[in-house]
């Protein structure tokens, strides 16, 4: 009896992994899906509806980055490599410039539309791009890539998820999912968020500046790119 016992030991804690592993991917599938749908419920609703959804999806959101740093999970904030800033950043400032510079000659270059202080709106804009540059690797990315357990398909499978939460505006699906599948990249590789945010926030500026207002419609989505007129 007691041989027979220990013999069951082996198939027990093998039965026991796959169990731990299945609930870990639950609880990673239930992450994702409760994250990706508080922002698209804020995303398609309005006024104060809106306002409370974005807060509960702040939250929600800042709670899970507590979280992950509690079980010692990367951030994405860690300092780049140098030759890495470099490339982004350079790159970045290059295709902006050739940007500007088609425009000007199309004649679509217009300052930015709905505000008296462009600079400040730039700055916030900056910081938003960096807020969301977390979100797209540290919380989707990191969570897909446990799941699908394949780097490359992580990338893409991020890439689209992100352009189809800019539904339905059609420049900014394409510019986010063709982006973002880069960017993507690049956090897969050297897991910093920094130089993405800054290309992030440097490029949707130059959009906004370069492309006709009636095209992307200040730059909304969901149900704000819809009522825009």
């Amino acid at each position: 009896m007691k041989y027979f016992i220990h013999g069951r030991q082996p198939e027990r804690a093998a039965f026991l992994s796959l169990v731990k592993k299945i609930s870990g991917r639950l609880a990673v599938l239930v992450e994702l899906a409760l994250g990706l749908s508080l922002i698209e419920a804020t995303i398609w609703t309005a006024g104060g509806t809106q306002r409370v959804l974005f807060w509960i999806s702040a939250a929600w959101l800042l709670l899970a980055a507590v979280l992950a740093v509690r079980r010692g999970k990367p951030s994405g904030l860690k300092p780049p490599p140098w030759r890495m800033a470099l490339l982004v950043v350079g790159l970045t400032l290059l295709l902006a410039a050739l940007a500007l510079i088609a425009a000007a000659t199309l004649h679509t270059l217009h300052g930015l539309f709905g505000t008296r202080a462009p600079l400040l709106h730039a700055s916030v804009y900056l910081v938003w791009a960096l807020v969301q540059q977390y979100i797209q690797q540290s919380f989707f990315f990191v969570r897909i890539e446990a799941l699908s357990g394949n780097r490359p398909l992580t990338s893409f499978l991020t890439a689209l998820l992100f352009g189809l939460v800019h539904l339905p505006n059609p420049v900014l699906m394409l510019v986010t999912f063709l982006g973002d599948w880069v960017l993507s990249e690049l956090f897969r590789r050297y897991r910093s968020s920094w130089p993405l945010a800054f290309a992030h926030g440097v490029m949707g500026l130059t959009i906004a500046v370069t492309v006709p207002d009636q095209l992307h419609h200040h730059m909304r989505v969901g149900l704000g790119y819809l009522r825009y007129r």
